[in-house]
């Protein structure tokens, strides 16, 4: 494999982008294939289970009104609309269950890639599946590669900033499949940069629509970027990443600037995301698994629990416990996705964290509610980024403590592909619009076998797309 190094005089994006246009499908191990495969089954499911959810039937209508060129499908709502607009529909979609795929340093990843790449299809007559692997394994390899750079998890969470560096990824992605050359992509992240900046937790923080929204907000602007480099609109190129002006430089930590291009082309960092088994942030799964083990390993229910003491990462503090009257007393469903209290109670009481824990019905439960008054926790920098230690003490007395840091869909516990297949089929029936079971079977045997695939858009947003009219 090449080795993509950075020259002393320009910017570290400039490897960046020749890595992104310069691997050749055929160049990239088995491994980081199958790895881009179960990425892509992974986000096509939560695409579909967020298809309904609220804010995205709004912003699939307001795409289709505003109309425009005819270039993208338009899945679950009908019709072909321009793929900057395509992007802002789709976007949204996988975010919204809080399930996706993401890498423990540098956060979220493949909703904004796949989404972007979904949307960017329409940007040319054919993609085929193996062009369309290859943008999502290089936009992913950038966006992570940035985001460890930023460390985003480890340091920035913790300050009240949630990153920034999404769109990167994302043009990286769709300059790929455009077929970009080097000045023009170079061009693209530069105007990127110009259009992001450090978000703060505000997104999350107190929990709103605009935990999905955001993510469609920024594929819209990453179709944008490429497009405006195509029709020659230049940007800044020498500090984009580094530098008094570069991304790293918003920092008010120590960032890590050698994560950029360490290995760059040989060491595939998109090989250790972490897929998802509860809906919920990340930062309440360690809990929400520790709960759980210690209910099958010691054989209680939780009408037995007197009380829950989670001692939880600044990090997962900052994201699921404050500001706390919120958290322990959410009622839209982005601010119980948010609030461990809920996550943990839900689980505790169902044995799983679905998508049936956030209907109307489940979020007003008295018996939730209760239990989540029996909750407590407290902030302990010293734990793992996304580790937790949940401390229980029953009824009649019985004590129990673990620490749990790896759950199931970590790189060190991972996912096997039916873990994938089923997951997927548990989305399936939160569609917008109803998938039949051959439709289902055939979405699943072509994300596995995408290399084979002449058509990447007719295999993964044409089943997808009502014929006769917008979802429901």
């Amino acid at each position: 494999m090449t080795l993509y190094e950075h020259a002393p005089s320009e910017d570290p994006m400039a490897a960046l982008c020749r890595m992104a246009l310069g691997v050749r499908y055929e160049q990239l191990p088995a491994e980081v294939i199958r790895h881009a495969k179960h990425s892509l089954l992974d986000a096509m499911a939560v695409t579909i289970g967020g298809s309904g959810m609220e804010g995205v039937p709004g912003i699939a209508a307001l795409v289709k009104e505003k109309g425009g060129k005819e270039e993208t499908l338009l899945p679950f709502y009908g019709g072909r609309v321009p793929a900057s607009e395509a992007a802002l529909a789709i976007g949204p979609m996988p975010r919204a269950m809080d399930c996706g795929e993401l890498h423990e340093e540098a956060g979220h990843i493949g909703e904004y890639i796949v989404a972007s790449l979904l949307a960017a299809t329409g940007l040319k007559p054919r993609v085929s599946g193996q062009e369309f692997l290859a943008a999502m394994v290089v936009g992913q390899e950038t966006i992570i590669r940035i985001g460890m750079a930023y460390r985003l998890i480890s340091q920035a969470v913790k300050a009240g900033d949630c990153g920034g560096h999404y769109i990167f990824g994302a043009v990286a992605a769709v300059g790929r499949l455009m077929g970009l050359s080097q000045d023009e992509l170079e061009n693209a992240q530069g105007i990127a940069r110009t259009m992001t900046q450090p978000h703060t937790m505000a997104i999350y923080s107190p929990a709103t629509l605009m935990v999905r929204v955001h993510h469609g907000l920024v594929c819209q602007a990453a179709i944008t970027a490429c497009q405006l480099a195509r029709k020659g609109i230049t940007g800044p190129r020498q500090q984009v990443l580094l530098g008094a002006m570069g991304y790293l430089s918003r920092a008010r930590w120590d960032t890590r600037p050698d994560a950029l291009t360490e290995r760059l082309g040989q060491r595939w960092e998109m090989e250790n995301v972490i897929a998802k088994g509860y809906c919920a942030c990340y930062f309440s799964h360690s809990s929400i698994d520790g709960i759980l083990d210690q209910m099958r390993s010691h054989g209680f229910e939780a009408g037995d629990i007197a009380s829950i003491h989670l001692e939880v990462s600044s990090p997962g503090w900052k994201a699921t416990c404050e500001p706390r009257d919120k958290k322990w007393n959410p009622q839209t469903v982005p601010e119980c996705q948010f609030s461990l209290a809920y996550a943990v109670a839900i689980a505790a009481l169902d044995k799983e964290v679905f998508l049936n824990a956030y209907t109307a019905q489940s979020r007003a439960r008295h018996d939730v509610r209760d239990l989540m008054s029996r909750i407590t926790a407290t902030e302990v920098p010293s734990l793992p980024e996304w580790g937790a230690r949940v401390s229980t003490r029953l009824r009649d007395g019985r004590a129990f403590t673990n620490d749990i840091v790896y759950v199931k869909g970590h790189p060190s516990n991972p996912f096997s592909e039916q873990d994938f297949i089923d997951k997927f089929r548990r989305c399936v029936p939160w569609s917008a619009c109803p998938l039949s079971e051959p439709v289902v079977d055939g979405l699943i045997h072509d994300i596995l076998n995408l290399e084979h695939i002449e058509d990447a858009a007719q295999a993964l947003l044409l089943p997808l797309t009502p014929q006769d009219g917008p979802g429901t």
